[in-house]
């Protein structure tokens, strides 16, 4: 496993499930009734990783409900079903920006929307067909 594929594995993913947790204290209603949307759907969702815009990681993030149960290295599939449909989405973030995030999980777990809001030049949201 690369240092790139640890930081996502054990670093991301967990701080993402702390920030989780956090935002479920604060909201029970909204997110428990999104987790309840979206639980036993196998949900996927992509991620790619750039450095100075040249891919350097892939991978594919398998949900159930809003946790992440697994993620999948060397590729970056998405696909989440919702009442209306499917789609596709997945993130492109440079690497510089990722490590800066992992940095900032204090700011996340406080205020998670304004924390991103610093980070979105960085990141790309695009779908597959």
């Amino acid at each position: 496993m690369s240092e790139l594929d640890t930081l996502i594995k054990e670093k991301l993913v967990p701080m993402r499930k702390r920030i989780l947790d956090s935002l479920i204290q604060k909201h029970p209603h909204i997110f428990g009734m999104l987790n309840n949307c979206f639980l036993d759907k196998r949900n996927k969702v992509g991620m790619q990783v750039t450095e100075n815009g040249t891919v350097i990681g892939e991978y594919t993030f398998i949900l159930n409900g809003l946790d992440i149960g697994d993620v999948q290295i060397g590729m970056a599939a998405s696909e989440i079903h919702h009442p209306m449909g499917v789609i596709k989405p997945y993130a492109i973030v440079e690497k510089r920006a990722l490590e800066e995030m992992l940095n900032d999980e204090q700011k996340f777990t406080a205020e998670p929307f304004a924390a991103l809001q610093k980070y979105m030049p960085d990141i790309t949201i695009k779908f597959l067909r």
